[in-house]
């Protein structure tokens, strides 16, 4: 009895402490932190940015383990698991079509890391655990029915193994499927290893394998060249990828939203433009970009905010910042020189106009990056903000 309960308790401390890391709380660097375990998402992130942080390290050890324990995640860790096993349990319903429905997760997690060779991780947002995490981000938006539909998919997955028991877990989740390959590379290596004859009629499912990879690469290079976004009209956090990426790469977890200490990140609720709905967005109301702060970065999980130093924030370029002398008290021989004294990169000068006797505040374009700092603490709002490419 006690090895059966063993599997069940770890998963219910596992499903806390993912729960505890997922609310907005003030965790600051380890907001989200469990979300780093997850192998799909890791994957889909060093294929895509050819590049390894250290945080890795937590979910390539989720993957080697997986190789010697069969859905080791699922048993033992899936917060998203534990609930659809919990909600399929209360469910007196049996789905007789459920035996069968293919399951799918094998190939939504082989397209999907196909795809992302071409720079689309397709299905990364089916994640549990980016299901999971996206959730909890309800905390952090203004609360509307928009927001709500927009974190509704735990909800849904919840309603749907109500009425369809375990279809989640056996049937759909990528990261579920993701260890079901991993186990029939297991079994094919051992059986080759040991020289083990099989019969003719013996399962492979190789020729499969290779189907959904080359679904995966077509339709990845297929989107690839249909999305091809304008300049964007908003700024993204510092050390965001570039925009193509940055829109199906990110997975819409909330981590920098949560852990931002000026809570200038908000979520990009544009209507006109879809491909972006959900992701981050810098707004620069009421704080701006600190630049002594790197929280953002290090709490991404997937590398759509690339990990950076406070030391090199004066070469991560958010954007720009524009003048407009009319409004400026300087134009009304005020004295004034908060911008300046606002700047940490010593990209705002105090210098004579093209007016008699009247001093302007000039922006070095060089020294900019677009912290946002000169236009909070300006009085009359004389300084705008301008996005990359504008």
């Amino acid at each position: 009895m006690r090895r059966s309960l063993k599997p069940e308790v770890i998963r219910i401390a596992s499903s806390v402490a993912a729960l505890l890391l997922a609310l907005p709380i003030g965790l600051k660097g380890v907001t989200g932190l469990f979300i780093w375990t997850s192998p799909f998402i890791m994957l889909n992130s060093v294929i895509i940015l050819k590049s390894f942080v250290l945080l890795n390290i937590i979910g390539i050890t989720v993957l080697i383990v997986t190789i010697f324990k069969s859905r080791f995640f699922c048993r033992y860790m899936c917060p998203t698991g534990l609930c659809c096993d919990k909600i399929s349990d209360i469910s007196r319903m049996k789905s007789r079509k459920l035996k069968k429905m293919p399951p799918a997760g094998k190939w939504l997690a082989i397209i999907s890391l196909t795809a992302a060779f071409t720079g689309i991780p397709l299905f990364i947002m089916l994640d549990p655990l980016s299901i999971f995490q996206s959730f909890f981000s309800i905390f952090t938006a203004d609360i509307s029915i928009v927001s709500v539909l927009s974190f509704s998919g735990f909800p849904v997955l919840m309603a749907l193994n109500y009425f369809l028991p375990d279809i989640w877990c056996t049937r759909i989740c990528p990261l579920g499927g993701l260890q079901d390959i991993i186990t029939d590379i297991r079994k094919r290596i051992y059986r080759l290893i040991s020289r083990m004859t099989h019969e003719h009629n013996s399962y492979s499912p190789a020729r499969r394998y290779f189907l959904a990879s080359g679904v995966g690469l077509v339709t990845g290079f297929s989107i690839s060249k249909l999305i091809r976004p304008a300049p964007s009209k908003y700024f993204r956090p510092p050390g965001s990828v570039e925009p193509v990426v940055f829109n199906t790469l990110c997975i819409r977890c909330g981590n920098c939203i949560k852990s931002c200490p000026t809570k200038i990140i908000s979520q990009h609720t544009d209507s006109m433009d879809l491909i972006s709905w959900m992701t981050p967005e810098v707004k620069f109301v009421d704080g701006y970009c600190l630049e002594t702060c790197n929280i953002c970065s290090t709490v991404c999980p997937t590398g759509s905010i690339t990990l950076f130093s406070p030391g090199a924030k004066n070469r991560i370029f958010m954007g720009s910042a524009e003048v407009i002398f009319d409004k400026c008290l300087l134009s009304k021989n005020r004295e004034c020189d908060r911008c300046r004294s606002a700047c940490k990169y010593s990209a705002v000068n105090i210098e004579p106009s093209d007016r008699p006797l009247m001093m302007t505040p000039v922006i070095d374009r060089i020294k900019c990056v677009g912290c946002g700092a000169c236009s909070v603490i300006c009085p009359t709002d004389a300084i705008n903000m301008i996005p990359p490419g504008y």
